[in-house]
C-alpha cells in the first residue's frame, strides 16, 4: 500500500492507495505541529510518494519520518509526460508538482478537454486538451490571499468575513468579502466560457466557497492531487512515465 502526501502551503493532505485507487484520506495543518508526521498512517505502508510546493524543510521532516520508519520515500517532481498526458511547459519541472498531479488525475478521470481549477492559497487554472496535451494555465492569488494582501498593503483591517456576498456592500468587511470572492468567480466563469472545455473540475481548500456561486456546473474533486499521486505511483511501479527523486 502506498502513502500519498500532498504538502501544501498551509496544510498536508494524505491518502492511502492500493493499485492506483485512493482508499482513505486525511489532512493536517502544518502550522499547528512542529512534527506533523505523527498524524500520518503507518500500518501497511510500503512506500511514500510525496508532492510538495512548500519550503524544502517540510519535505525534510517527511524524509526524517520515512527514514525512522524504514519506508522508501519518493519525492515526486513534474515530468515531460505521464501516460498519454504531455506537459505543456517549455521546462516541464517549472510546472508546480501539485498542478501536474491534478492534471494527471483529471486526464485519467475521463475523455475530452478538461479545465482544472485549484482554489486555495493560490488560484490556478490548467487546460488539458482532448489529445492529452497540457495547454498551459495561469496563477493568481486565492480568495484568502487577496484578503491578506489588502491587510498587508492598506489600512483596511476586516474583523470578520460575512458568509453572504451582495453586489453592493454597506460596510468594509462585507465589501472586502464580496470584492475578493467575486474576483475569483469572474475569473472562473470567464475561463469556462472562453475555453469551453468538455469537463470542469474544481479542487482546493476554497472550492466549497466558490462552487455554489459559479455560473457553470463544476465537478468538485477535493482529493484531485492525491488521485494524481495514486495514478503516478502505479505508473512508476509498472515502469511507466514519471519522474521521482528517491530518498531512502
Amino acid at each position: 500500500m502506498n502513502l500519498l502526501v500532498d504538502i501544501g502551503n498551509t496544510r498536508v493532505k494524505w491518502g492511502l492507495a492500493r493499485e492506483g485507487v485512493l482508499a482513505d484520506t486525511g489532512a493536517v495543518w502544518r502550522g499547528e505541529l512542529a512534527d506533523w508526521t505523527g498524524q500520518l498512517p503507518r500500518a501497511g505502508v510500503e512506500a511514500i510518494y510525496a508532492a510538495s510546493v512548500a519550503h524544502d524543510s517540510a519535505a525534510d521532516v517527511l524524509a526524517a519520518h520515512a527514514a525512522h520508519c524504514g519506508i522508501a520515500l519518493h519525492r515526486v517532481v513534474s515530468a515531460a509526460r505521464s501516460g498519454a498526458l504531455v506537459n505543456g511547459y517549455a521546462d516541464p519541472q517549472q510546472l508546480g508538482v501539485d498542478r501536474w498531479m491534478a492534471c494527471i488525475a483529471a486526464q485519467a478521470r475521463g475523455e475530452g478537454a478538461v479545465l482544472v481549477a485549484d482554489v486555495g492559497t493560490a488560484l490556478t487554472l490548467d487546460w488539458i486538451g482532448a489529445d492529452g496535451r497540457h495547454g498551459g494555465g495561469l496563477i493568481t492569488p486565492g480568495v484568502s490571499s487577496m484578503r491578506s494582501a489588502l491587510r498587508a498593503a492598506t489600512q483596511l483591517r476586516p474583523t470578520h468575513m460575512p458568509d453572504e456576498h451582495a453586489w453592493l456592500a454597506r460596510d468594509t468587511d462585507s465589501a472586502i468579502a464580496a470584492g475578493t470572492l467575486r474576483s475569483a468567480l469572474a475569473l472562473l466563469d470567464a475561463a469556462a466560457v472562453d475555453l469551453a472545455p468538455d469537463r470542469l473540475l474544481l479542487t482546493g481548500g476554497e472550492a466549497p466557497l466558490v462552487a455554489a456561486r459559479l455560473s457553470h456546473v463544476w465537478q468538485i474533486a477535493p482529493h484531485l492531487v492525491l488521485e494524481g499521486l495514486a495514478v503516478h505511483a502505479e505508473r512508476v511501479g509498472r515502469g511507466g512515465h514519471g519522474l521521482v527523486q528517491a530518498s531512502e
